[in-house]
């Protein structure tokens, strides 16, 4: 048998080559082992910031997730549009993703109040920034916040994930005088108004992010939110406003719920056409748009007691409304005859006659000819 040379070129390479195979099946094999215990402890800290966020620091390892279970009450994710993302997980959405998808966490903050966490991103000097936002149910206050970075520099930028410079915004209001969001981070000493907060000496630029990912970022949430709403009011949280048993058909039309399911002003007719056939859909809410093809609110005088409650119901394909003049009997279509007349004698307002009336007298019925 041949004796191996191992001084040969070939035996070496071959030699490295195992070694490396051995080493790579070795490191993956590790990595898959260990896998479970990384994301379990990125899950801790994410939620240890989340309840950073609600006053709630300090706490053990152990007890992260029982007190997050405690405070959470529940999430949603929504469409910058405010649209609900069914199925989706707002603790699963990726700091990444933050803006095309927007997690809202209904929570309780350390003294018991209720909250709105809102997580951020945004871009420091060297790095990305994240954070989340505790606010009250009606988006007016700041109750507590929490601030990450990926790469600031150390005793400057990175002081914004200290407790001294997040306390800073608890108690702050978030809006401005003209409606809007203004809370910001101004450089230190330069703030002229509540919604200021004094940024880092020496980090303007990373104070500079911070500042523009709080005011652009909770703008995205008020925006999608439709707004302010009353605390305490069932339907706040849009992501499930709609399906809620409890809420009354008053709290309903404070919704911004886009898929007609609860009728209103909020329900615009305009980008929902369901909003028409519902009872709670009022007639004049229907009648300035067309994508209400058929006015079901007014098709049999439902709510329509009076003739003028018709007024304005479109009809598909109808280039104007016309109003009944005539009592309650509408026609179906909510178009009248060429006398402003749907109740002819005989006519019982659908288009049919009434008692043993002959064939020509029920073709004559509202405008048939």
């Amino acid at each position: 048998m041949a004796k191996i040379n191992t001084n040969s070129n070939v035996y070496t390479i071959c030699y490295a080559a195992v070694l490396v195979v051995l080493v790579a099946f070795l490191l993956a094999f590790v990595s898959s082992a260990l896998k479970p215990a990384q994301d379990a402890n990125v899950a801790i800290d994410k939620k240890s910031q989340i309840l950073a966020s609600l006053n709630v620091r300090g706490l053990a390892k152990s007890e992260v997730e029982s007190k997050y279970n405690d405070l959470i009450q529940e999430t949603c994710v929504l469409t910058p549009d405010g649209q609900v993302i069914e199925g989706a997980d707002a603790f699963e959405v990726d700091t990444k993703e933050i803006g095309e998808k927007l997690p809202v966490y209904k929570a309780k903050t350390a003294d018991g109040a209720d909250a709105l966490v809102l997580p951020l991103k945004g871009r420091g000097l060297w790095g990305g920034l994240w954070g989340y936002v505790a606010v009250t149910p009606d988006l007016q206050q700041v109750l507590g916040a929490y601030f990450d970075h990926e790469s600031e520099t150390a005793g400057l930028g990175a002081l914004i994930k200290e407790e001294k410079f997040q306390s800073q915004f608890i108690g702050r209001p978030v809006m401005g005088a003209d409606g809007k969001v203004a809370l910001t981070v101004v450089k230190k000493g330069a703030s002229e108004a509540e919604t200021q907060v004094d940024g880092v000496t020496g980090a303007t630029l990373t104070s500079k992010g911070v500042g523009e990912m709080v005011l652009t970022g909770i703008q995205q949430y008020v925006d999608a939110l439709g707004g302010a709403k009353p605390a305490g009011d069932c339907c706040q949280q849009a992501a499930k406003c709609c399906d809620k048993p409890d809420c009354t058909c008053a709290e309903k039309k404070q919704c911004a719920c886009k898929d007609g399911s609860c009728g209103d002003a909020a329900c615009n007719c305009a980008s929902d056409a369901q909003c028409c056939a519902r009872e709670e859909c009022p007639c004049a809410s229907c009648e300035k748009v067309a994508p209400c093809a058929k006015a079901e609110g007014c098709a049999e005088a439902q709510g329509c007691a009076k003739a003028e409650g018709c007024n304005g119901c479109p009809q598909a394909g109808a280039e104007a409304a016309h109003k009944c003049k005539s009592g309650s009997d509408c026609c179906k279509s909510g178009v009248c005859d060429k006398s402003g007349s749907c109740g002819k004698p005989g006519c019982n307002g659908d288009r049919s006659a009434q008692g043993d009336a002959s064939s020509s007298e029920k073709k004559a019925c509202c405008g048939q000819r």
